[in-house]
């Protein structure tokens, strides 16, 4: 049997799949940091019986001119690269990674809280481009901020990364939670569901993390910054288009609200002339929230998992067209 692996693998999770029986090659993405196109994704995965990818997209071509796939697994939390209705069609389960960054993106987000409410990186800049002192004065006069005990954090969406962070926020820091989601009515204790609104009335720091869906793009509009406290943040490692672009740079730069720590931007990279870059009560980071190392470990472990019960003819845990788990249809899984 061969599996061909595009995405990002750990080492553990290659011995794993070799341990099965598998014969693993490696190419794309997950090796050079070049995604594949879909002529060289099938000609690199001729035989392959097994397609585990990242980056590089599995639509129905891709499937017809990969005869022997049993199985696609994408190491995604979404598995926005794969056409689960191809997939489906042809009889092909497809697998991919929910909540593999789930405690990196809530360790990346409490970081952002706090780098926004102490100016961390306002002050190591300055440091580093003007000196120690602030137009001669000691620079703990101009950079200080609020401890977070005490303080109220209000999540927007209260997923796998949104329970991460009120765990940590709630446990290490001693925050207040509050929990807005439409599809939670009981948050674990001692985060409190409340309404929008009162969430954002309330909140010292508003912090999104919640899907992008027709219903949450642009939630976050002129109306709710205007109801958020003059002296309270708002941090974003979900998506940007939550919140609408032209709104928080005008009431950023009218101080309406104090400022913003963002990881996602409306269009990426960043331009360099874009208005955020010249407001002095922003932290900004590229897109770097689900970037710990672990998360290749996380995902290696979940896909491995799941190869292991599709052999062993049991319906794997983490299965995004179960429609076909069961089907008459369903390719066979040996090589």
């Amino acid at each position: 049997m061969k599996a061909l692996v595009t995405a990002e693998l750990s080492g553990d999770g290659q011995s794993r799949l070799e341990a099965l029986g598998y014969e693993v090659l490696r190419a794309g993405w997950g090796v050079t940091r070049r995604v594949l196109e879909p002529e060289a994704l099938v000609a690199a995965g001729q035989g392959a019986t097994v397609l585990i990818v990242e980056i590089e997209a599995v639509d129905g071509a891709v499937l017809d001119a990969l005869p022997d796939l049993r199985l696609v697994a994408t190491a995604r939390g979404a598995p926005s690269n794969v056409d689960l209705a191809a997939a489906a069609a042809r009889g092909i389960p497809v697998i991919h990674t929910p909540a593999r960054n789930a405690a990196s993106v809530a360790d990346f987000t409490i970081g952002l809280v706090i780098a926004q409410c102490r100016s961390l990186a306002r002050s190591q800049e300055h440091l580093r481009r003007v000196g120690w002192h602030v137009d001669g004065e000691l620079p703990y006069l101009h950079f200080r901020g609020p401890e977070l005990a005490g303080r109220t954090l209000g999540l927007v969406g209260y997923g796998a990364v949104g329970r991460e962070v009120a765990r940590r926020a709630a446990g290490g820091f001693a925050m207040r939670v509050l929990v807005s989601d439409p599809y939670v009515d009981a948050p674990d204790p001692p985060a409190q569901a409340v309404s929008l609104a009162r969430l954002l009335a309330e909140s010292d720091v508003v912090s999104l993390h919640c899907p992008l869906t027709p219903e949450t793009t642009g939630l976050i509009d002129a109306a709710a910054l205007e109801q958020m406290a003059p002296h309270a943040v708002l941090v974003n490692t979900a998506r940007a288009a939550i919140v609408d672009e032209a709104a928080l740079v005008a009431a950023l730069r009218r101080r309406r609200i104090a400022g913003a720590a963002l990881d996602v931007f409306w269009r990426e990279p960043l331009e360099r002339d874009h208005p955020l870059l010249d407001l002095d009560t922003v932290t900004l980071t590229p897109h770097l929230a689900g970037a710990a190392d672990d998360v290749v470990t996380h995902h290696s472990a979940m896909i491995v998992d799941d190869v292991e019960s599709v052999l062993a003819g049991r319906r794997p845990r983490h299965l995004a067209n179960p429609e076909v788990w069961g089907r008459s249809g369903l390719r066979p899984t040996g090589g």
